[in-house]
């Protein structure tokens, strides 16, 4: 998927969840994930969410059961519950301003991840160069 429909994708999602929004009645939470942190979160949400659909499952219930257990995987690598996790979202989402920010993160996340995996795909793995170089005849000793 191409950085830009990515982009797309999550500026959908953005105007989707702050036109739908309503900041009255959404407290602080106690055990709010802090924006960078939950931009972190959300990439690797994001990512997960890309995983699972590439997968070729007949039933959408085994695709959340995958889903449920990378999300799981990526809170307890940021040391962050469910519960926690489902409120901040609640309550950046009620705060578009600051959800847009962090959404901003995660784009250029995605895009430096997208960069860094295009650039891998077009250069030569060093195995290649190592065969090429064998196979002109010019061994040539590392300096």
């Amino acid at each position: 998927m191409s950085t830009h429909r990515i982009a797309g994708v999550f500026l959908a999602l953005l105007l989707l969840v702050t036109g739908c929004s309503d900041t009255d009645g959404v407290e602080k939470p106690d055990k709010l994930v802090e924006a960078d942190k939950m931009a972190q979160i959300l990439t690797q949400v994001h990512l997960a969410e890309a995983q699972v659909g590439r997968y070729t499952l007949r039933s959408t219930d085994s695709s959340t059961i995958i889903f449920k257990r990378l999300q799981t995987g990526i809170l307890k690598k940021y040391g962050v519950d469910t519960s926690a996790y489902r409120k901040s979202y609640i309550y950046y989402s009620a705060h578009p301003d600051k959800l847009e920010a962090i959404y901003a993160n995660v784009t250029k996340e995605l895009q430096k991840l997208s960069n860094v995996s295009s650039a891998s795909a077009t250069a030569p793995s060093t195995a290649t160069a190592t065969r090429a170089t064998v196979g002109s005849g010019t061994l040539q000793r590392p300096q």
